[in-house]
C-alpha cells in the first residue's frame, strides 16, 4: 500500500487552503492519451466530485484521495513538501522527484 507523508510546511499551506471549507485533497495523476508520462498535481475537490475509483489514503497529517488505478504509477513511499522559493509543492520518492513544482488546484 502507498505511504504518503507531508512535511510540516506542506501541511500548513494545505490546511490554510482547506480552513473552513468542506473539501477533500486529491493527488491527481492524469495520463495524457496512451502516454505513460503524466504530471502529478494536488487538487481541492468537493465530495460530490469524487470518482468511484478513488480511495482515501491516510497520511501523517490529513487523508488524501488517489485513483486506485493510478497507484501503479506511484512509488510506495512518497513525500509532499512545499518550496518557499518557488511557492509550489514537491512530490518526491526515495528514488526520484515526481514533480518538483506541483500545483495545488483550487
Amino acid at each position: 500500500m502507498i505511504n504518503i507523508t507531508f512535511t510540516s510546511k506542506a501541511a500548513d499551506h494545505i490546511k490554510k487552503k482547506l480552513a473552513g471549507r468542506d473539501l477533500d485533497l486529491k493527488l491527481m495523476y492524469d495520463i495524457d492519451g496512451c502516454s505513460l508520462s503524466a504530471i502529478p498535481t494536488l487538487r481541492l475537490m468537493g465530495k460530490q466530485e469524487r470518482g468511484s475509483d478513488e480511495i482515501s489514503v491516510d497520511t501523517n497529517e490529513m487523508p488524501i484521495w488517489v485513483e486506485q488505478s493510478k497507484l501503479i504509477f506511484l512509488d510506495d513511499q512518497l513525500e509532499i513538501d512545499f518550496s518557499e522559493k518557488s511557492h509550489t509543492f514537491q512530490l518526491v520518492s526515495p528514488n526520484e522527484i515526481l514533480n518538483g513544482r506541483m500545483s495545488l488546484l483550487d
